[in-house]
């Protein structure tokens, strides 16, 4: 049965749908930057300064970590700015789901007050009937 709700309820559910979207693409843009930190730090760690060598081979090398002292340091922002975008979809996935929830409710209250009210009309004419019947004189 359609109700005045129903329009709302497909609209809260292509809106939560979107909102479960987001989540996801936070939820992966989240993991991507963590993997990336976690690259980085494996990365720092196999770099190592020569024991022997020329001095520009020393210089080259120490550019090469500070080079990748500052990844990391991207990676960690990423991830912060990532997991901030992630709270974020999971507030806003929140509400969307309260406000589908909100108006599905208020559909299945106005079915069951239909439902209850086809029910006492029924009822109602099965109470004539019965009446009619009753008071039909026979043959």
């Amino acid at each position: 049965m359609k109700s005045k709700y129903t329009p709302l309820v497909k609209l809260k559910k292509r809106e939560l749908d979107h909102a479960e979207q987001n989540l996801i693409r936070a939820n992966n843009a989240l993991t991507m930057a963590l993997s990336a930190h976690e690259d980085s730090y494996i990365l720092l760690q196999s770099l190592s300064l020569p024991s022997s060598g020329t001095v520009s081979d020393f210089t080259q090398s120490q550019t090469l970590i500070q080079a990748q002292h500052y990844e990391i340091e991207q990676c960690a922002h990423n991830v912060a700015k990532a997991q901030q975008k992630q709270t974020q979809m999971q507030e806003q996935f929140k509400a969307a789901m309260m406000e589908y929830e909100k108006f599905k409710y208020l559909q299945l209250q106005e079915t069951q007050a239909h439902t209850a009210k086809i029910k006492k009309e029924e009822a109602k004419m099965l109470d004539e009937i019965g009446v009619m019947t009753y008071k039909r004189e026979p043959l």
